[in-house]
């Protein structure tokens, strides 16, 4: 039968084709192939396929794919490694200009009235800032003052000169109390003129911001994570407030790590603006790295 002669023939014709027949059965294969045409036609095929003419893949699309996503992953490590240097560089300044506050002495700062009426404030050179405060007094005649002056470690390395003496009644206003406060709970020391409250002393609080922030970024963590668990079914939704998430919870970590778990502050421009930049470099690290996580998972 044809059939069967096709099939052993078809069997032969690879050896056939690479001339390891022996004389009997390449005469065989050679009488077979000049009767039938299909195991011809499967003789052009295997030559021209051991010849490298495959069919020419004309469709790119998954090349320039593979070329899109690699693109894509060199673009998120430059990216990701970009956002954790400036997140060290940010961290290592926040740390270097933390206020250290200075307990009062007459070398750290002195108060004293000039011959023109002035009232001048002369700080010491370990001196890095202070902060100055003023409100007017009962009569509202004169001007109450309430000022703190502190230290850094970014001033040890940059042999900073401290900070030039400073008048506190430019315009001539009447001076009536001058108090130095710390930061530790105790009462405000006046330095001078007269007490304004001799029945007892007053106390300068810290700020309440940070916790204000901190709270309204918790409620919506826990709003976010609400949405997350109630539509855990649908990956894309699950995807998109995942993203937002990330949000509130990287200004929580960095309010962790600029202040610690103090929610109160004495400097709330400068606390809350390191917070925001260490906020926003973790938000872009913690969105990228869960891309990166999510494709490890998938693998």
């Amino acid at each position: 039968m044809k059939v069967t002669s096709c099939n052993v023939i078809q069997d032969l014709i690879p050896l056939y084709a690479e001339d390891m027949l022996s004389e009997d059965s390449k005469e065989l294969v050679e009488i077979h192939l000049d009767e039938c045409k299909e195991c011809n036609e499967y003789l052009n095929e295997l030559k021209t396929t051991e010849k490298g003419h495959f069919p020419i893949e004309t469709d790119s699309r998954p090349l320039r794919k593979i070329q899109t996503t690699l693109r894509k992953k060199k673009w998120q490590t430059i990216i990701f490694s970009a956002l954790l240097t400036l997140l060290i560089g940010v961290l290592a300044v926040s740390f270097l200009t933390a206020r250290e506050y200075l307990p009062y002495s007459e070398e750290v700062v002195s108060v004293s009235e000039t011959d023109n009426g002035s009232v001048l404030a002369v700080f010491d050179d370990e001196v890095a800032g202070y902060d100055l405060e003023t409100y007017p007094d009962k009569s509202g005649t004169g001007s109450i003052y309430h000022l703190t002056a502190w230290e850094t470690s970014w001033q040890d390395f940059t042999n900073n000169e401290g900070n030039a003496p400073i008048v506190l009644n430019p315009d001539g206003e009447s001076v009536e109390s001058v108090y130095y406060y710390h930061t530790d709970g105790s009462q405000d020391q006046l330095i001078y003129g007269e007490d304004q409250h001799s029945g007892g002393g007053v106390v300068t609080l810290p700020r309440l911001s940070l916790a204000y922030f901190s709270g309204l970024a918790m409620i919506a963590l826990l709003f976010c994570v609400g949405l997350i668990f109630a539509v855990r079914s649908n990956e894309t939704w699950v995807a998109r407030i995942t993203n937002v998430t990330f949000l509130p919870l990287s200004y929580l970590l960095a309010q962790l790590i600029v202040v610690g778990w103090n929610t109160t502050t004495y400097s709330v421009t400068r606390d809350f603006t390191a917070i925001l930049l260490v906020a926003i470099l973790l938000y872009g690290i913690l969105s990228i790295g869960s891309k990166w996580v999510k494709t490890r998972l998938i693998k």
